[in-house]
């Protein structure tokens, strides 16, 4: 039986690249977004590649609305195998600048979704003997950056939520890993390098990062699929660094 892999944020950027990759590797689609149109986009895209793919609209900074999602997707599926758990925000600001309002919110969609998410969907995946995983965290939870306290804090909860449910459900057959992209070119940075021409943008690229180009959307799905698959059986609690040589300097 096609495993079912459920995205959040899937109507998008790197969720919706890797929804579509993990239906080309035979994954039946549980396509999350809080913009019904968005979801709706990413599920047509998938249809016509031939890959199976419901929609389902929630907002997963939301107990209810996370819990109603999950049961609807296991009560159409039977089972949920893979999970990224992708959604997330951004605000520029420093421990000055930033309000609470978007602090507040960046907490709810980058960090207690991922907790929401995990709760509900585990069940299942103890169930179904095992599961896996994969939450979208960043190299800014990594590392210090100006003007996004909020953004880095939060990015750091995430990488060590994916550490402490990997060390707990493990014995349980499921494996959690996170992704940390770098610089990737799908409008989400927008709020800190949106400003910048695209020759002063080429010139900071340039100098920063060793590969000499921002990341692509597509760069990232392949390792989602990795780390969903038979191939990355015994790899749990990890941070996969997708950056370009970024913080390798």
């Amino acid at each position: 039986m096609a495993r079912v892999a459920v995205v959040t944020g899937a109507g998008h950027g790197i969720g919706r690249a890797s929804a579509l990759a993990l239906g080309r590797a035979g994954a039946r689609l549980a396509l999350v977004d809080l913009r019904a149109e968005a979801g709706q986009e990413t599920r047509d895209l998938a249809a016509a590649e031939g890959i199976e793919a419901m929609c389902w609209q929630a907002d997963v900074s939301k107990e209810e609305q996370v819990h109603r999602c999950i049961e609807g997707i296991v009560e159409h599926y039977g089972r949920i195998d893979i999970v990224h758990s992708n959604a997330g925000v951004l605000y520029a600001g420093t421990v000055l600048s930033q309000t609470i309002e978007e602090w507040d919110h960046t907490y709810a969609v980058n960090v207690r979704s991922m907790f929401l998410v995990a709760r509900a969907v585990i069940p299942a995946m103890k169930a179904g003997g095992g599961g896996s995983i994969i939450t979208t965290a960043s190299i800014s939870g990594m590392i210090g950056e100006p003007n996004l306290v909020a953004y880095n804090s939060s990015k750091g909860a995430v990488i060590n939520l994916t550490r402490q449910l990997a060390v707990e459900w493990g014995r349980h057959g499921i494996r959690v890993n996170a992704i940390c992209p770098g610089w990737i070119e799908t409008g989400f940075n927008d709020p800190v390098l949106g400003h910048m021409t695209e020759e002063e943008l080429a010139a900071m690229v340039d100098t920063w990062i060793p590969l000499g180009r921002q990341g692509t959307a597509e760069d990232i799905a392949p390792s989602v699929v990795f780390l969903a698959s038979d191939d990355a059986a015994y790899i749990s609690g990890s941070l996969l660094v997708i950056d370009g040589g970024l913080t390798a300097q």
